[in-house]
């Protein structure tokens, strides 16, 4: 099992049983008592989870959804939809990556030629710069928790510019409600780069589907859904308002 995979197993032990053993997680995971001391070390380290004698616990945690938390839940969907994401890329694109844990998994899968890519992903960056592509960032101040960059030099900068494609991410998508974030800065930013995008794409794995979050930034007709569960009740009920995409398997 690879080492994302675990941490993702682990955190979802921890968050349906509050409390684990090394020996469960060792059980789990198909791991070595080591190999699990060394996750949970590296875990506490991230603020998502507090290690007990003989284990772990999240109970004592302020619950936050953080960059590195949210990196490692979910990652095998995240995965499937970024791969798909990736594959809708055309040579010569000038497109829009939303900062986030899905849009990031995008980066290893992009391997069109002559691409002009704008974000304000943080850990976009480097990956991207160094597989030769073009990147410009949009300036403004850094949001530690998602390692996003927001405020009005981005949205301005944004309003400035097109996009062939915009690849965003969602916390949440409802019939009624649409797509939704927590963060009101964020929410502008993706908003805009719809609005600025020939062509948008919000990429929502099935666990976001039937849920909202604080503010809304696009109706369900605003963009492409990718999501890894296409037969999924929630996307019978949306498939004749937009196009749906389904992640790789």
């Amino acid at each position: 099992m690879l080492t994302n995979q675990r941490y993702e197993k682990i955190m979802d032990y921890l968050n349906a049983n509050t409390m684990a053993s090394v020996s469960e997680l060792v059980e789990i995971t198909s791991s070595s008592a080591p190999t699990i001391r060394r996750d949970l070390t590296y875990l506490e380290e991230k603020g998502m989870l507090e290690r007990i004698h003989g284990g772990a616990t999240v109970s004592q945690i302020e619950r936050e959804e953080d960059y590195g938390e949210k990196s490692v839940r979910n990652l095998s969907k995240k995965i499937k939809i970024a791969q798909k994401a990736a594959g809708l890329i055309e040579d010569g694109d000038i497109i829009f990556i939303d900062a986030g844990t899905t849009t990031y998994e995008m980066v290893p899968f992009i391997s069109q030629h002559n691409l002009t890519i704008v974000t304000n992903g943080i850990t976009l960056i480097e990956q991207l710069v160094r597989n030769g592509h073009q990147v410009y960032v949009l300036g403004g101040r850094i949001k530690p928790v998602t390692k996003a960059v927001v405020g009005p030099e981005v949205i301005d900068k944004i309003s400035r510019l097109s996009f062939d494609k915009c690849f965003i991410g969602a916390n949440a998508a409802d019939v009624m409600h649409g797509l939704s974030t927590p963060e009101e800065e964020e929410a502008y930013i993706k908003s805009r780069a719809i609005r600025q995008s020939r062509n948008a794409y919000a990429l929502v794995d099935s666990t976001k589907f039937n849920r909202t979050a604080f503010i809304r930034f696009a109706d369900i007709e605003d963009a492409s859904i990718i999501t890894d569960d296409v037969h999924h009740p929630f996307v019978e009920k949306i498939k004749s308002r937009t196009e749906i995409y389904g992640g790789e398997k």
